[in-house]
């Protein structure tokens, strides 16, 4: 019953495995990222750079198709882009 629920999907399907490593990838990759915004009380700017990326990717989705690396290279640029507006903005702000 508990195998069929939780292992077997993931012993079966391959995109399950590739998901289940894609999650702990970003898991692991995110929680340093938010610890690190949350001190320097900018917690808010991460999700701006969040929302950011998506208009890269559809961008990019949009010029080149379904390729992996158009996408991450447009979502990447577009972070890149709104964290390069997002720190002179923010510490302007602070400076208020």
């Amino acid at each position: 019953m508990i195998w069929d629920t939780l292992f077997a999907p993931f012993v079966e399907f391959s995109f399950m495995r590739r998901a289940l490593i894609g999650a702990l990838a970003v898991g692991c990759a995110a929680a340093p990222v938010g610890v690190f915004l949350m001190l320097r009380r900018m917690s808010l700017t991460g999700d701006a750079i969040a929302h950011g990326v998506l208009p890269g990717i559809a961008v990019a989705y949009l010029l080149a198709g379904l390729s992996i690396y158009a996408m991450t290279l447009g979502g990447l640029i577009a972070g890149l882009l709104i964290a390069g507006l997002a720190g002179p903005c923010f510490a302007r702000h602070r400076a208020a």
